[in-house]
């Protein structure tokens, strides 16, 4: 079995339980991994903590260098990640490919912002007085991630928590967690300090376990919202910082004047990019009356189009979902659309973990495809009888992660831009989307505490201490 990575050292686990991890695509145990307790996880955080200073007195540069270090591991062992993320996640071979080549890319990205994290000088009332800021870490780290991107969003908190002085327990999802230990490996070959990161694997359990650890003092979590803010109050009992990036239930918009080809290839992107099982995946799609049955045949057409099959294999779009437990949501959502008297154009069916991909038009907003996140290959098409009704639609969820508007009109897409409360609105574009100098986030129930990304993911992770000195004396 395998060990936890605590104060530099691989080391066995205090609790004897285990966790079986599933292969989706074979459907066969593919390794096991400790069941870490509260006295691992409090052994970790305490590592973490005797590491703050050493960390702190590191220089940007030397911080930056670590980074780069651990950039090196992975482009060396990128064909042995890619493959394993796929054995444990399902997603096909070629997406866990861009997603071993956005860390790499992003790693290098976080190694140069961290030396160009500035403070800033501020003008003074007083003549013979100087006044500035910087940005400090807030202490040992928690870093909590989903099993859906197992290398890059956790990637994202990790860096950019070393490279402004967090030292860092990472707990990974229960689902892929073996992915985690190639990020604990590249650190332990790193010039990273002992106890600056640490890997404590388990379920729930250790999560909360960590989280309620009084010396962790910002927590960086991804996942359900409903979990997000169970976090959000136990932090807030003892003042501890959270990043919080949740769920969403994301619309695109499709206007008369759309060019209806462009927009249903980003749909049937959006929607089946890893099964679906996206934050941002394209979760509703509202269509004006004008547009509304050229653009449903075009995404039929191209969702039919999809090859649905071994994740292993060239060609195939579509792999198995990654368990029971999510699939029947997405299946549960289907058949409650159904029940209410949504049409189904195409899909729906499984066989295993695998569902094949759905378009469901007549969807109307009592439904719960078109409320709640679905986190499935559901493609669910809602109608407005305008552009106000439209926008008004779209703005109808507790949620407010990522948005898209297809249009022609400039002057429509800037006025959805402003008019649609999400945290990104992207025009002509599917909202499955992001880019490693763009902050990622949401309103609402899709997150809070900061942005994920670039300059913003690090001053999330850093506090902002006012500094003046009074060179002039006492008068």
């Amino acid at each position: 079995m395998r060990q936890l990575y605590i104060d530099g050292e691989w080391v066995a686990s205090q609790s004897s339980a285990e966790i079986d991890v599933v292969s989706p695509v074979s459907g066969e145990i593919v390794d096991t991994v400790p069941q870490a307790n509260g006295r691992d996880v409090a052994s970790a955080v305490d590592a973490a903590r005797r590491a703050q200073t050493e960390l702190e007195e590191m220089t940007a540069f030397e911080r930056a260098e670590v980074l780069d270090e651990v950039t090196d591991y992975f482009e060396e062992h990128e064909d042995e990640i890619a493959e394993g993320i796929t054995e444990e996640e399902g997603k096909p071979l070629h997406e866990s490919y861009e997603e071993t080549e956005y860390v790499i890319e992003s790693s290098e990205d976080y190694a140069h912002d961290a030396i160009r994290l500035f403070g800033d000088v501020v003008p003074s009332e007083w003549r013979d007085r100087f006044a500035y800021t910087q940005r400090e870490p807030y202490g040992p780290c928690a870093v909590i991630s989903p099993w859906n991107f197992p290398l890059e969003i956790p990637g994202g908190s990790i860096y950019s928590a070393i490279a402004t002085a967090n030292p860092v327990v990472f707990k990974p999802a229960e689902e892929t967690p073996l992915t985690a230990y190639h990020i604990a490996e590249a650190f332990a070959q790193s010039s990273l300090p002992d106890g600056a990161f640490n890997l404590v694997t388990g379920d729930g359990e250790t999560g909360a376990s960590l989280v309620a650890n009084d010396d962790i003092r910002l927590i960086a979590f991804t996942g359900s919202s409903a979990v997000g803010q169970e976090i959000a109050k136990t932090a807030a009992e003892r003042n501890a910082q959270c990043l919080l990036e949740l769920g969403g239930k994301d619309p695109i918009v499709v206007l008369d004047d759309a060019d209806v080809e462009h927009a249903a290839d980003s749909i049937v992107s959006g929607s089946n990019w890893n099964a679906g099982q996206v934050c941002c995946a394209t979760e509703r799609v509202i269509a004006t009356e004008g547009v509304h049955d050229e653009l449903v045949d075009a995404i039929v057409e191209r969702t039919e189009d999809l090859v649905l099959g071994d994740p292993f294999e060239d060609g195939v779009d579509v792999g198995p979902m990654i368990s029971e437990r999510i699939q029947s949501k997405a299946r549960a959502h289907f058949d409650d659309a159904v029940e209410r008297g949504a049409t189904v154009r195409t899909g729906g069916e499984t066989d295993g973990l695998f569902f094949t991909p759905a378009v469901l038009e007549d969807v109307t907003e009592e439904m719960n495809v078109a409320t709640e996140e679905t986190f499935g290959p559901v493609t669910p098409v809602l109608t407005a009888s305008s552009y106000e009704e439209a926008i008004e639609i779209a703005n109808r969820s507790p949620y407010g992660l990522q948005a898209a508007v297809f249009t022609d009109s400039l002057e429509r897409a800037h006025d959805a831009a402003n008019r649609i409360k999400t945290g990104g609105v992207f025009i002509n574009e599917t909202n499955n989307y992001w880019e490693r100098l763009l902050p990622f986030g949401g309103y609402g129930e899709s997150g809070s505490g900061g942005r994920y990304g670039s300059k913003w993911h690090l001053e999330a992770m850093t506090q902002v201490k006012s500094v003046m000195m009074n060179y002039g004396g006492t008068e």
